[in-house]
C-alpha cells in the first residue's frame, strides 16, 4: 500500500529502510549530510549502492530517526512486535505532549524516537576508513514529510518499518498562525542583527550563518516549513528539537519555535552586556584573562536573577581567607601579600600561577601560632610513662626533669628555652619508637615520626627549591603540617642509618640546623625560604649505634642508652603489656586463655635470646592463636549443634518469658536463633557463645613446647668450656650484648700463628698480643712444670702451630676488648686446663699484662646473664659501669675486677696441682716421645686422647695420616 506526502508529491511506500542518527534531528525541508559507520546502518546503504559503478539509486528514501541519549535494559525484539517495543519516555515540557521512543536490536541496544522524518537520498559516496577492511558511506540527506514508526518488519541484516505518516494539522490561513509566523520572522531577523553585533570567531558566528541561509527564504516559506528550518538551525538540545518534530499541530509548533527564538535572542543580549563590562580591562594578548572576566560577569548576572549579590568566593579568595587566619610573623607576612597581589593579576594558564599558588597554600596550612597546651602535671606524666612502658628509668627521669622545668618557666619567658633533643640508643625491640609515642601521650602533645633510614637526598630535610618542577617541602616541614602544632614530639627513627650521596648532599649535615637548639628556632627551608621556628617541637631520635652517626650531629643530642631488659623486666613486660596486646587483637580475654608465670619465663629462656621483647612478642601471639583456635572451634561446636535443632524444629517461633513475666515472640525472618555470626559482621556488640564443655586454655611448660616446637637456645657454656683450650668472652653489637667463644689449639708445626673467623685487625692485634705476653711470662704463668718434670716450652711453642679460632665465622669480627679471653684460651690450650665454665670475661690487654677498660659493660653482662654466666671478670676501672646494671642482675652474680692479667687468670682457672700431666700437644712433639710412652703406661690418667707413637704405622689404618690435635678437641665443641 503506497501513501501520498505533500513534500514534492514524492510517493511514499508504507515501510522504508530506517535509519538511526546521533545528536541530530532531521526536520522536513531541510538538508543533513551523514556518514555511515556503523556494520547495521553500512549494510541499509548499501541496497541503494551499486558497487561496480559507484553510484546510488537517485530518489530512494530511507526513515531517519534520532537516537535517544538514555540506553533501555535488554529485551528480546523480534519482527512483527508492534507496541510492546516502544518505551513511552515523557520529557517535561510543561503540556501533555508524549515523545515515544522505540529500541533498536543492533548489539548496543540503542532507542531511537518514534517520530522521524522521510528522507530522500540526493547523494552518496564511498569513503574508505582508517582501516582499509573497513569503509563508510557519505550521505546527503533532504527532510520529506513527518512520519511515525508503527511497527518493526525486519531486524536483519538492517531494520525495516512500517511508518504512518503525520500530515500538518491546522490551516495556513489561520489568523494565529499567520500572526505567528510574522512573530517568529521578527524575532529571526533581531537574531541576526544580534549575531552580527557579536564578536567573530566564537561559536554563535557559525549559528548566525545557518541562521542568514534560513532568513532568506523565510518570506517565501509556509508556516510549518518555516518553523521547521528555524528550529534545525537554531542552537537547541535534541531533546527540544525532537519535541517540535513530533508536534503537528502547526500553532503549537510555531509557538515551540517562537520560544527557542525568544530564549537565543535572550541570550545573545547578556551576553553583548557582559561583553560591554568587561571592554575596558580586556588587553588584547589576553584572550584567557576576557574569559575569566566574563565568567565573573555571569555569576553576577546569575546572582542578581536569583535575588542574590553574586560575589561567590574563588580560590584566590579563599587562600586570602586562609592567609589572614594564620598568625603569620611580619617577615613572612610581607612575602605572602607580594605574592598573593602577583598571583591576582596573573592568567592561571601561566606555569607561574600553580607555582605561587601552590606555595601559598603550604604557608597557610603550617601551624605558624598553633600550640597544644602541655599537661605540666609531673605526677601525671610519671604515671603515664609508668603504665605504657616497664623500665626504661633513664628516659622518664628525663622527661620528668622536662616538664619539671616547663612547670617553673610557665610566665616567665626569659627563662623559657627550646625543648631537650634526645637520642635514644640501643638494639631493636626494646621499645624506642613506642617509647616516643608514650612520651607525647604523657605531656599532652601531637606525635609525628620521620623515618630517615635510607633518606641520602639533603632536599628530603630541607626541601627543594621552587625553580625545580615538583618541588615540594623536606619531611621536617611535612611533618609540622601533619601535626596540626608547632610543638609536636617529632620523632626522628633510625637516625643512624641515614645514607650520603655526593650528587644529591649529606642529609646528616641537613640535620645539624634542625637539632641546634641555639639555630632551630630560625629554621629556612629551602621550598619555603622563609625562617619557622622549631623550638618549642621536642626531638627524640632513635638509633641502633652511634658509630654511624656523624660525630657534629651526636654533639648535638642528648644520648640515652638503651641496653636491653634483663630476665625478670621481660618477664614483667610480658605480664603487663604483651600478652594483654595479643589477646586484644587475637579477640579473646582471660576467660579463654591463662599463661603461667613458668610458661613465660620458658618462652624467654628458650625461644628468644634478644635484647629487646620483639621475638618474645611473636611467640606470645603464637599461643595466643592456639588459644583462639580453641574458642572457635568451641563457638563453631555451639553453631553447629543450633543448626541441627533448628532443622529439629526446635527454636523457631519459640515464646521467650522475660524476667517481669512480659511474652515475646521471636520472629525466625528478623532475629538470627544461632546468637554466634558465621558472617563477616562490623558489630562489636555480638556476644561470644562457647560451648559448656569449653575449658579456659591453660597455657603451661607442656602447651609452650607443643606449639612453639623443641627448644631453640640451651647454655653452652658447659659443653663448650669442657675442654681445654676454650674461653667464654663477651662482645658488643648493634643488637645488643653477646658471649663469645674462643678456641685455641696447638699441634706439631713450625710455630705459625693461624686464625680464623673472619676477624678485624684491631682482633687479630689483640691476639697477637696476648700471645707475645705468654710467651714472655711463661714461668708466671706456671707453664713450664708438668708431673714433676721441667720442659723447655718456649722451644716447644717454636715446634708447634697455634690455631685461635672464633666460632660463627660468616660473621666479622673486630674490637679491643678480647684479650683477655684470648690469653686465657691459649693458656688454657698450653696448659691442658679447662677455663671455669660458669665464668665469662672482657677487657684488652698490654704486653706489660695491665688489664685496660672497655665499652658496652651494661649489654655484654646482660648478655651473659640470658646465657646463664655466674661469675663476671671485668677490669678494675670499669667498676663505676657496674651501676648501670641493674640490681637484679648484680645480685645474681659473682663480679669480679682484676688489673693484671695474672690476677684474671686467677679467676678464670681453677688451682691447678704443681704435679699436674703435661697436655697432650706437649706429647705429641719429638722431646715428649719418653714421657709420652711413660705416659702410657700410667693408664692414660688424665683421660686424655693418646696419639700412637708413629702416625704412619700400619696397625692402626685409621690414622693413616698425620693427625691434628684439635680435631678431637673441635668436634666435641661443635
Amino acid at each position: 500500500m503506497a501513501q501520498k506526502g505533500k513534500a514534492k508529491a514524492v510517493t511514499i511506500p508504507s515501510e522504508l529502510s530506517l535509519l538511526g542518527i546521533r545528536k541530530r534531528t532531521l526536520f522536513p525541508g531541510v538538508l543533513l549530510r551523514l556518514t555511515i559507520g556503523r556494520p547495521k546502518s553500512v549494510r541499509l546503504v548499501q541496497e541503494f549502492w551499486d558497487a561496480r559503478n559507484r553510484t546510488f539509486k537517485k530518489g530512494s528514501l530511507i526513515f531517519v530517526c534520532t537516537v535517544k541519549n538514555e540506553s533501555v535494559g535488554e529485551k528480546e525484539v523480534k519482527p512483527g512486535s508492534k507496541l510492546s517495543i516502544f518505551e513511552e519516555s515523557k520529557i517535561d515540557t510543561g503540556d501533555e505532549t508524549v515523545v515515544n521512543a522505540i529500541e533498536i536490536p543492533d548489539g548496543e541496544k540503542n532507542v531511537v524516537y518514534e517520530v522521524g522524518t522521510v528522507a530522500r537520498i540526493l547523494q552518496l559516496s564511498r569513503v574508505n576508513n582508517t582501516n582499509k577492511q573497513e569503509f563508510q558511506f557519505s550521505m546527503l540527506v533532504e527532510g520529506v514529510q513527518r512520519a511515525r514508526a508503527a511497527e518493526l518488519v525486519k531486524v536483519d541484516p538492517y531494520c525495516v518499518a512500517r511508518i504512518e505518516l503525520l500530515p500538518d494539522i491546522g490551516s495556513e490561513n489561520d489568523t494565529n498562525i499567520r500572526a505567528l509566523a510574522m512573530n517568529i520572522k521578527k524575532t529571526a531577523k533581531e537574531l541576526l542583527e544580534l549575531q552580527k553585533n557579536s564578536a567573530s570567531g566564537n561559536a554563535s558566528s557559525q549559528i548566525a550563518a545557518k541562521t542568514k541561509e534560513a532568513i532568506a527564504r523565510l518570506e517565501q516559506s509556509p508556516p510549518g516549513k518555516l518553523a521547521d528550518m528555524l528550529s534545525a538551525s537554531l542552537d537547541a538540545s535534541v531533546e527540544e528539537k525532537q519535541q517540535i518534530l513530533c508536534e503537528v499541530d502547526l500553532n503549537k509548533r510555531l509557538h515551540r519555535a517562537l520560544e527557542l527564538l525568544n530564549r537565543q535572542v535572550e541570550v545573545l543580549r547578556i551576553s553583548g552586556k557582559i561583553q560591554s563590562q568587561v571592554e575596558g580591562k580586556l588587553k588584547t594578548s589576553q584572550r584567557e584573562y576576557y574569559l575569566r572576566q566574563q565568567l565573573k560577569a555571569i555569576n553576577e548576572e546569575l546572582g542578581q536573577l536569583n535575588g542574590g549579590n553574586g560575589q561567590e568566593k574563588d580560590e584566590i579568595e579563599t587562600l586570602e581567607e586562609a592567609l589572614e587566619a594564620a598568625v603569620l610573623p611580619e617577615e613572612v607576612k610581607t612575602i605572602t601579600d607580594r605574592d598573593l597581589n602577583r598571583l591576582k593579576s596573573m592568567q592561571p594558564s601561566q606555569p607561574e600561577y600553580t607555582v605561587i599558588r601552590t606555595y601559598l597554600e603550604w604557608i597557610s596550612d603550617l601551624p605558624w601560632g598553633k600550640s597544644t597546651k602541655d599537661n605540666l602535671d609531673v605526677k601525671t606524666a610519671r604515671a603515664q610513662l609508668d603504665s605504657d612502658h616497664h623500665a626504661l628509668d633513664k628516659v622518664k627521669k628525663r622527661i620528668v626533669e622536662f616538664l619539671a622545668v616547663r612547670s617553673l618557666q610557665r610566665g616567665n619567658r626569659k627563662g623559657a628555652g627550646a625543648g631537650p633533643i634526645l637520642c635514644l640508643v640501643g638494639p631493636p625491640g626494646v621499645g624506642k619508637t613506642s617509647l616516643g609515642k608514650s612520651v607525647a601521650k604523657a605531656i599532652g602533645r601531637n606525635f609525628e615520626r620521620m623515618a630517615l633510614g635510607g633518606v641520602r637526598d639533603e632536599a628530603e630535610i630541607r626541601g627543594h627549591r621552587r625553580t625545580y618542577i615538583g618541588a615540594m617541602p623536606g619531611t621536617v616541614i611535612q611533618s609540622l603540617k601533619k601535626a596540626g602544632s608547632n610543638n609536636p614530639v617529632l620523632l626522628l627513627d633510625e637516625v643512624d642509618k641515614l645514607g650520603r650521596d655526593m650528587r644529591q648532599g649529606d642529609p646528616g649535615s641537613a640535620l645539624l640546623e634542625v637539632l641546634d637548639p641555639e639555630q632551630n628556632s630560625t629554621f629556612t627551608d629551602h621550598y619555603l625560604n622563609v625562617p619557622f621556628d622549631l623550638s618549642k617541637t621536642l626531638f627524640i631520635a632513635t638509633a641502633n649505634t652511634l658509630e654511624t652517626i656523624p660525630g657534629p650531629l651526636l654533639d648535638r643530642m642528648e644520648v640515652i642508652q638503651l641496653p636491653g631488659y634483663t630476665f625478670a623486666e621481660k618477664a614483667e613486660i610480658a605480664k603487663r603489656h604483651l600478652v594483654p596486646k595479643q589477646m586484644e587483637r587475637h579477640s579473646i580475654n582471660q576467660d579463654h586463655v591463662v599463661f603461667t608465670p613458668k610458661a613465660i619465663d620458658l618462652v624467654i629462656s628458650g625461644y628468644t635470646r634478644e635484647a629487646g621483647v620483639r621475638n618474645l612478642d611473636r611467640e606470645i601471639a603464637s599461643l595466643c592463636r592456639y588459644a583462639a583456635v580453641k574458642v572457635a572451634e568451641s563457638r563453631d561446636l555451639v553453631n553447629e549443634k543450633k543448626l541441627q535443632e533448628l532443622d529439629d524444629g526446635i527454636g523457631v517461633g519459640s515464646v521467650v518469658v522475660s524476667s517481669s513475666d512480659d511474652i515475646v515472640e521471636e520472629s525466625s525472618d528478623e532475629v538470627n536463633p544461632l546468637g554466634n555470626s558465621l558472617e563477616a559482621d562490623d558489630s562489636d556488640d555480638i556476644p561470644l557463645i562457647l560451648d559448656d564443655s569449653f575449658e579456659c586454655v591453660v597455657v603451661d611448660e607442656d602447651v609452650v613446647k607443643k606449639v612453639l616446637g623443641p627448644v631453640k637456645f640451651e647454655s653452652e657454656l658447659a659443653q663448650r668450656t669442657a675442654v681445654p683450650g676454650v674461653a667464654t668472652g663477651m662482645a658488643w653489637t648493634r643488637v645488643g650484648g653477646e658471649i663469645l667463644f674462643v678456641e685455641a689449639s696447638l699441634h706439631r708445626g713450625s710455630g705459625r700463628l693461624q686464625l680464623t673467623g673472619q676477624l678485624g685487625s684491631v682482633m687479630e692485634e689483640s691476639v697477637r698480643t696476648a700471645l707475645s705476653f705468654v710467651r714472655s711470662n711463661i714461668d708466671a704463668l706456671g707453664l713450664n712444670q708438668f708431673d714433676g718434670k721441667d720442659y723447655d716450652l718456649q722451644e716447644a711453642i717454636g715446634r708447634a702451630d697455634l690455631h685461635v679460632h672464633f666460632p660463627a665465622g660468616a660473621v666479622p669480627k673486630d674490637g679491643p676488648s678480647a684479650g683477655v679471653a684470648v690469653t686465657a684460651a691459649i693458656v688454657s690450650a698450653l696448659s691442658g686446663v679447662c677455663v671455669r665454665p660458669d665464668t665469662s670475661c672482657t677487657g684488652e690487654i698490654t704486653l706489660r699484662g695491665l688489664v685496660l677498660p672497655v665499652g658496652g659493660i651494661k649489654e655484654k653482662v646482660l648478655a651473659a646473664h640470658r646465657a646463664g654466666v655466674k661469675r663476671i671478670v671485668l677490669p678494675e676501672r670499669n667498676k663505676k659501669d657496674v651501676l648501670d646494671i641493674p640490681e637484679d642482675v648484680r645480685n645474681q652474680l659473682e663480679i669480679v675486677h682484676v688489673k693484671h692479667i695474672l690476677e684474671a687468670m686467677d679467676e678464670l682457672f681453677e688451682k691447678k696441682p704443681r704435679d699436674a700431666e703435661a697436655p697432650m700437644w706437649l706429647m705429641d712433639l719429638p722431646e715428649g716421645k719418653k714421657e709420652r710412652d711413660s705416659f702410657s703406661k700410667k693408664g692414660n690418667a688424665g683421660g686424655g686422647i693418646i696419639p700412637p707413637a708413629n702416625p704412619q704405622s700400619p696397625s692402626n689404618p685409621a690414622l693413616a695420616k698425620p693427625v691434628d690435635l684439635c680435631g678431637p678437641i673441635l668436634a666435641s665443641v661443635l
